[in-house]
């Protein structure tokens, strides 16, 4: 249920370590992104209703937006052709509660939130699910399947023991994620002035790709580079004063970098680095 990046991605990723994909209950979509879920999943049933789904499966995957979770598994609950006693299901939201799955469980389910910790992109990408971690919080049925699913998507599982650590991860993780991506796409920003967009995009992968390599090899700040590590506070000041045109990316870079110059610290008193705080911190 609900055929978007993650639900699809997963699904296709599935099928290819031979599973079947019995039925995909879809949302709003348009015509050629119905076409598109059809070429994807021939041999399933795609329907607009969940009244219509038949008692043929092991597992449902709810994959809907986190706001749709709650009447999604109302809609569920209130079908009478489905044996509930035999069937897991998993929602692959990273922050709402599996108690919105209560309902479902309470007629007989296994539940649970599977969540890939991972960035999926637009369109529908089956090797996006592979090689990946994913998050698990439900119950014991549920469990075993989920690692059925993860083990067969060549993947790892983190086993959660509360609703707050799966928060916590998902902040984690978004941070992680979605950071870098802005941090990227304004880099490009400001040099697309004078470099072309192609080698802006090439020039900004290369260096993140390098970035990657120094986070899988060193522990901490270790991984830091640039004037924070040096305490160079000339350089800092000079980059501060290239953005005043730009009071959003301004923020952006006194925030990150008061980030780091603190995680710095934490592993040593210097003089130089304290400077470079109250000038990041000044207004």
């Amino acid at each position: 249920m609900g055929p978007g990046r993650v639900g699809t991605s997963l699904a296709m990723s599935l099928e290819d370590c031979g599973w079947i994909c019995r039925a995909v209950v879809r949302g709003g979509h348009n015509h050629s992104q119905l076409g598109r879920l059809k070429a994807v999943f021939r041999s399933a049933r795609i329907v607009s209703l969940p009244s219509v789904v038949s008692d043929d499966f092991r597992l449902m995957l709810i994959a809907v937006q986190d706001d749709k979770i709650e009447r999604v598994v109302g809609d569920l609950s209130a079908l009478g052709n489905i044996n509930w006693k035999s069937k897991v299901v998993l929602h692959t939201s990273g922050t709402k509660s599996i108690k919105m799955l209560s309902p479902l469980k309470k007629l007989g389910a296994a539940t649970g939130g599977l969540h890939p910790i991972a960035a999926f992109a637009s369109g529908y990408r089956p090797e996006s699910a592979l090689g990946i971690y994913y998050d698990f919080f439900g119950d014991g049925t549920a469990l075993s399947c989920a690692r059925e699913i993860v083990r067969m998507l060549k993947s790892d599982l983190l086993v959660l023991k509360s609703e707050r650590q799966r928060v916590i991860l998902h902040v984690a993780s978004t941070m992680a994620s979605n950071s870098t991506a802005v941090a990227v796409r304004a880099a490009e920003h400001l040099i697309s002035r004078f470099v072309r967009p192609t080698d802006g995009k090439a020039i900004m992968a290369c260096l993140l790709e390098s970035t990657v390599r120094n986070l899988a090899v060193t522990d901490g700040v270790e991984s830091l580079t640039g004037p924070l590590v040096r305490g160079d506070k000339e350089v800092v000041a000079e980059h501060m004063k290239a953005l005043e045109s730009e009071p959003a990316l301004l923020q952006f870079y006194r925030s990150w970098s008061l980030l780091g110059v603190e995680l710095l610290l934490r592993n040593r008193s210097d003089t130089r680095l304290r400077e470079i705080k109250k000038l990041l911190e000044a207004k």
